[in-house]
């Protein structure tokens, strides 16, 4: 009997990655940051930085809902809590916005809160910009002084409070002929 033929096996090669290399130049001279030089750096970075342009009509304006807007507001509210800022989230949940076209109108009860989200406006704006896919949306922030509360400090703006809230809170007064 003759031993059967051997069968032919196929080559896997096997491909070893290869990882790039780092080199470091040990021979540039380090900068200071404090320096003439590495200010001067720092400007002509920011100048190559600014001179890319993005063709604003090329950027997607997909139409949104006002309550996809509130949506996302709401949702940006909480990322910046999660983040510690407090303060902010405290200031974006005061109102929530309304929408006229690709305008989201915001209105706050002093001109601190307004000076404080137009601060931040870039971050939220990008926020907005990207989850509603709509890079026309702008904001309008405006301060209305009667919308802020009104704070009960005596006990007759206490009473008052009160009594607005609830009206049998004036026939309890009266029966047990009670003072303010």
């Amino acid at each position: 009997m003759a031993a059967p033929p051997p069968k032919a096996t196929p080559k896997v090669e096997q491909v070893k990655p290869t990882v790039p290399k780092i080199t470091l130049d040990q021979n540039t001279k380090r900068r200071s940051g404090l320096s003439l030089s590495s200010i001067r750096a720092k400007k002509e970075h920011q100048t190559k930085k600014v001179e890319v342009k993005i063709d604003e009509q090329d950027l997607p304006k997909e139409p949104f809902t006002e309550e996809e807007l509130i949506a996302c507001w709401q949702d940006f509210t909480k990322l910046t809590a999660e983040e510690g800022k407090h303060n902010l989230a405290s200031i974006l949940a005061i109102d929530t916005p309304r929408v006229t076209g690709t305008t989201a109108h915001i209105v706050f009860p002093n001109e601190t809160n307004k000076l404080e989200l137009e601060r931040q406006q870039y971050n939220l704006m990008g926020y907005l910009r990207k989850s509603l896919k709509n890079f026309d949306i702008s904001l309008s922030i405006t301060v209305n002084e009667a919308v802020s509360k009104k704070y009960a400090y005596t006990s007759q703006d206490k009473y008052e409070k009160l009594k607005d809230k609830n009206a049998a809170l004036e026939t309890l007064r009266r029966v047990f002929d009670l003072d303010i």
